[in-house]
Formats: C-alpha cells, structure tokens, sequence
C-alpha cells in the first residue's frame, strides 16, 4: 500500500514558479517512488499551497526528505520550508470513491 501525505506549505514565489519546478523535477520523483495526486493554492491565499503525495515506500519518503539537490530547488522556487506541515496517513484509507 503506498504512503499518502498530506501537506500544507507556504510558497512565496507564486504558484507557477512551484509548479514548473515539481514538473522539472519529474525524475527525481519517478527515481524516488513519489507522485503528486494534487497540488493547489488556497482560494483565499495564494501563499498557502495545499498538496497530496504518494511514495511507494517509506524509503521514497525518507529520501525525499534528504535529497538536499531536491529541497534546494523546492527553496529557489519559493518553499518557505519551515512552515511544511506533513501529515502521513495511516494504513487505513481509501481512494476515489465514487470514483473521480
């Protein structure tokens, strides 16, 4: 079962500038086992991006967390990083019903 993470982050460069560094990072992602199910700004704050992710493994997930190439290009393109809240669910949950 993959892992699912739920984030909220602030972003200070605007969401296109976020949004083409994920799309940049595309094999780094794929290399980890990471995927974005969505990814968004809040209505009424531009700087408040709300994001869910998945990770094959927890391995993916913990090199996500320590890839520093990754988390500086997250910082270039506007990452306020210590204002990431990360929330992992747990095992138990379920996807697209009814479906998407």
């Amino acid at each position: 079962m993959a892992v699912i993470v739920i984030g909220k982050i602030t972003i200070s460069r605007g969401f296109e500038t976020w949004k083409n560094m994920v799309f940049a990072s595309e094999a780094q992602m794929k290399a980890i086992g990471m995927s974005m199910l969505v990814a968004g700004t809040a209505k009424a704050d531009p700087t408040s991006l709300n994001l869910v992710m998945t990770f094959e493994t927890m391995e993916g997930l913990e090199k996500f967390r320590t890839d520093e190439a990754l988390t500086a290009r997250r910082v270039e393109a506007g990452a306020v990083l210590e204002t990431a809240v990360m929330t992992m669910l747990s095992d138990d949950y379920f996807t697209n019903f009814p479906a998407a």
